[in-house]
């Protein structure tokens, strides 16, 4: 019977022994300041680890900074990918588990695609390499074990925020709030450069003249933004609606839910109002007059605002933008307090146009819709009628 032997290139005795070519992948979760430094010191480390080897072909240090780990599209790991495609990459090395990927599938489709074409993978913390027979057998429980932890650190984080809220502890990022700075510890100070424009814009609004033709004057201007894009009218909106300006604060406008993307909180989560937290830009009277006149404005703009009711706890259903793609009106307390207080009313704007377009609104209505079971998600507008609030005297038109 013959004995066949594996030969490796390095084992051949009649071939020159090439060096494999090395690269490592490198990530911190966010842009803070600390956890860049931590990538600068992971990429050197890297960069002498595998320089140092007389094996080892110095193929770069590929890095992703403030993107999460379960994330696919990530340009640090995508060119990695790249290289790694056109037989540039013969072994790539990371820290950990997490740090390569932290969703368990996307983690195994890149572990197989990279082992089916012989590039190995080493991860340093859990002394795995997957082009071992047991490589893919380890990560496939390390990862689950990985996931269940990063959910588990996500939950007592949102518990810390909810907890930091209570308590009022305010935490803003002032790179996205022009008009303040934060001192050495950490409170809000106003930025006086800054605060001009903030000042600006809010006479100019409250003089009469709209979001729109306000960016077109600090455009012309070149006033610039605090990130160098353009002026808007969604943005001079922001500006005259946050609280922030009149020396307040609402804590938790956003969360981060369980799969990892930041929600706006419409009533899923509770807020938290602190008034006088800061030093305001604004006089608290020019801050409320700025809001009468938004309020008027959306009203003139949206015919439909304080005209429709919810049937289940009578509140007006507010118009919500989506995405900035599409609209769709939704009970307020539903947005406000949540499920627990009203299992909510919601209508897009799409199918509500449908039902108004041979009626004349002049008094209050309440959206009726039919309740159909978990099968049926697409809504027409067959499935919905409008009631004057006056007449109605309950949802009469379910189906289980």
């Amino acid at each position: 019977m013959r004995n066949i032997t594996e030969v490796t290139r390095r084992q051949h005795p009649f071939l020159i022994p090439s060096r494999l070519k090395v690269c490592a992948y490198v990530r911190v979760s966010t842009d803070h300041r600390e956890q860049l430094n931590s990538l600068e010191n992971q990429t050197q480390y890297y960069e002498r680890l595998i320089s140092s080897n007389p094996d080892y072909e110095y193929c770069g240090i590929f890095s992703d900074a403030g993107i999460s780990g379960a994330k696919e599209n990530r340009p640090g790991f995508l060119a990695m990918m790249d290289k790694a495609r056109s037989g540039e990459i013969d072994i790539v090395i990371t820290k950990s588990i997490s740090r390569f990927a932290r969703n368990t599938l996307l983690l195994l489709k890149y572990v197989r695609e990279l082992r089916d074409m012989g590039i190995g993978i080493v991860f340093e913390e859990e002394m795995v390499n997957t082009l071992k027979s047991e490589g893919e057998l380890l990560i496939t429980v390390l990862a689950a074990i990985a996931e269940e932890e990063r959910k588990s650190v996500r939950s007592n984080v949102q518990w810390a925020m909810q907890n930091k809220c209570k308590r009022g502890d305010v935490m803003v990022d002032t790179n996205r709030l022009l008009g303040y700075d934060k001192d050495s510890k950490g409170n809000l100070i106003v930025n006086q450069e800054q605060a001009k424009i903030v000042r600006q814009i809010y006479k100019l609004y409250l003089a009469g003249i709209s979001g729109y033709k306000i960016a077109q004057i600090l455009n012309d201007q070149s006033i610039p933004t605090y990130n160098k894009k353009p002026w808007s009218s969604h943005r001079i909106l922001r500006i005259i609606s946050n609280e922030k300006y009149a020396g307040d604060c609402l804590m938790q406008k956003s969360f981060v839910a369980d799969n990892g993307r930041q929600i706006i909180n419409r009533g899923q989560k509770d807020k938290y109002y602190i008034e006088d937290n800061h030093p305001a830009i604004i006089t608290r009277l020019d801050w409320e007059a700025a809001q009468i006149i938004r309020e008027k404005r959306r009203k003139k703009i949206y015919p439909f605002s304080g005209m429709l009711r919810c049937p289940f706890c009578g509140a007006s259903l507010t118009r919500v933008v989506h995405d900035g793609q599409w609209v769709s009106w939704i009970c307020a307390t539903y947005l406000h307090k949540g499920k627990a207080m009203c299992q909510g009313m919601r209508i897009t704007d799409g199918i509500l146009q449908e039902l108004v377009k041979d009626i004349h609104i002049t008094e209050p209505m309440v959206v009726e819709g039919v309740i159909y079971g978990k099968g049926r998600k697409k809504r027409t507008k067959e499935d919905f009628r409008l009631v004057p609030a006056a007449q109605y005297r309950g949802c009469k038109n379910n189906r289980e």
